[in-house]
């Protein structure tokens, strides 16, 4: 099966106000580009340019790589992964990671424990929640008491993990629908992203058998938002 390239560029541009970025991601469609990605560390947010770009440039897809874990609520996290979802529906894709201990505790003073479940967590409260239905539960890191979306997007988007080691490799196939894996040296590349393909594709495959019969059947046709995402260079 083939897939056309998807070209991405990381926003927002840097000496640009937010205010001033339509007509520059105007000229990104124009140009040929199909995807927009933001980050989130000492400069914009991750969520606002690509509201932005939702608005301004319907035909791009948006990605935030990444949204530490820790630096918002577990509800609020959620809020504002269903509020760009449901802003660009189909178009949006997450990504969360551990951060730094740097930006979560020198820049916001949150405790840097246990990178690896508190991403876990996340990501298993913001799929609980995209479902609508209340969550009480009593994760590792962190609990939630009573907690309802009042907001549930027309398509779930995928959910990404920031992945450099075998570990985060693995629950990101496990837990998630991809890995993030851009944070490399390019010597990196050569060792990390054949075994990520490799371990996602494994898992995948994994939990594909664990499901009934009747959902095996449907995800023979993978759609965009079903199907394992590797990095920000997207395949629809």
């Amino acid at each position: 099966m083939s897939h056309s390239p998807r070209h991405g560029i990381t926003i927002p541009f840097a000496g640009l106000a937010l205010a001033d970025h339509r007509d520059a991601y105007r000229e990104l469609v124009d140009l040929g580009y199909t995807d927009v990605w933001s980050a989130e560390a000492d400069g914009a947010d991750g969520f606002t340019p690509l509201a932005l770009a939702a608005a301004w440039a319907p035909e791009l897809r948006l990605g935030v790589a990444i949204i530490p874990a820790y630096t918002r609520g577990p509800a609020l996290l959620a809020q504002s992964v269903a509020s760009l979802a449901d802003a660009a529906p189909g178009r949006f894709v997450m990504g969360i990671g551990s951060s730094s201990n740097v930006i979560v505790e020198r820049w916001n003073g949150i405790k840097f424990d246990e990178p690896y479940h508190r991403t876990r967590d996340s990501v298993r409260f913001i799929k609980a929640a995209l479902t609508g239905e209340k969550i009480t539960e009593e994760y590792r890191t962190f609990s939630v008491n009573g907690f309802r979306l009042g907001i549930r997007p027309a398509q779930q988007p995928p959910i990404l993990v920031a992945a450099l080691r075998e570990g985060m490799l693995k629950m990101a196939g496990r837990e998630g629908d991809g890995a993030i894996i851009n944070w490399l040296s390019a010597e990196d590349v050569r060792t990390v992203a054949p075994m990520s393909t490799m371990l996602l594709r494994l898992l995948a495959s994994q939990r594909q058998r664990s499901r009934p019969a009747s959902s095996s059947a449907r995800a023979k046709t993978p759609t965009p938002s079903g199907r394992k995402l590797v990095g920000r260079s997207l395949r629809t």
